[in-house]
């Protein structure tokens, strides 16, 4: 496997109107994603942990359905000042966390403890997490989504990020547009949650235009492609992805689905997905499977802009 730099992208402007955001669709999308890391899976060098994410999302499908998530209620003066001073409503200290995350953690342990091909270890985790009470779920909660995560169980990490995938999945998708603040003030951070994106994505049908995908809430929002997606530069971006070869022979030179675009001033970079050029491509899953382009950026001294929330390497 070698690393191959890709030419910078030749866009040309659009001339229609520019969707700011997107934000999550009435419809989960954890379904469509368990179908995407199953068949992902096979033959991958991370097949195992590829079936245990498809598991996960399975279980974040089924408490989503389950679990009902009130709609955000708020005095009119505080979606106005969110709007006035472009603040993530979901993502200030004024909006406290309903413990209806933790019944959707409930739920989504107890879907993926009855699954007998679940590995002991795993198991154990499970189990742990299922005993703690409600101060312990909410510390772990309140410093996953802090971002500090030096001491975070990061066995723990995945499901308890899951749960509150969806609880804030479900908040903001109750949202009215008109309650989300300029995602272009606070670029690197989404306008509903705050939260940092996992990469971004070319959308379907929105004209080649690029959205950053939320890690938390899965909103998308518009970022100028050729940009850097944390400092916001655009004379030194580059892009970069993995080509395989079979039996020593380069195959067919294709664009991959996922690509890294990484920025010489600030040595950040994120993922990009075309899903283009996957059909069925989810940013997270097709993230997870492609960790190897993650180590090659690593070794060329670029820092992730991002975090996965189903993956806590350590």
């Amino acid at each position: 496997m070698s690393l191959r730099i890709l030419p910078q992208d030749q866009l040309a402007q659009s001339s229609t109107t520019i969707v700011p955001f997107f934000l999550p669709e009435s419809t989960p999308p954890y379904a469509a994603r368990a179908n995407r890391f199953n068949e992902l899976a096979p033959g991958h060098a991370l097949e195992a942990y590829l079936r245990l994410c498809a598991a996960i999302s399975h279980a974040q499908a089924a408490a989503a359905s389950e679990v009902d998530v009130a709609a955000p209620v708020r005095e009119q003066r505080y979606w106005d000042q969110c709007a006035l001073h472009d603040l993530p409503p979901l993502g200030t200290e004024g909006w406290p966390r309903d413990p209806a995350w933790r019944t959707l953690l409930a739920h989504l342990l107890a879907t993926l403890a009855a699954d007998p091909a679940l590995p002991a270890e795993t198991r154990t985790v499970l189990e742990r997490l299922a005993a703690s009470d409600a101060d312990g779920l909410e510390r772990r909660a309140t410093q996953l989504l802090s971002g500090d995560w030096s001491g975070l169980d990061r066995a723990e990490a995945p499901f308890v990020a899951a749960a509150l995938q969806v609880y804030f999945n479900r908040l903001a998708a109750q949202l009215s547009p008109l309650q989300v603040g300029n995602p272009y003030v606070h670029a690197h951070g989404c306008p509903a949650c705050g939260a940092a994106p996992t990469a971004s994505r070319i959308r379907p049908g929105a004209d080649g235009l690029r959205y950053l995908h939320c890690s938390l809430c899965e909103t998308e929002w518009h970022k100028v492609r050729s940009s850097c997606t944390q400092c916001g530069g655009t004379h030194d971006i580059g892009y970069w992805s993995l080509e395989t070869e079979d039996d020593g022979r380069p195959t067919e030179r294709q664009q991959p689905p996922m690509r890294a675009e990484g920025c010489g001033d600030c040595h950040a970079y994120l993922k990009m997905l075309d899903p283009g050029k996957a059909q069925n491509g989810d940013v997270l899953a097709d993230d997870i499977a492609t960790l190897t382009l993650d180590l090659a950026m690593d070794e060329k001294g670029f820092e992730r802009a991002g975090p996965n929330l189903l993956f806590f390497p350590g």
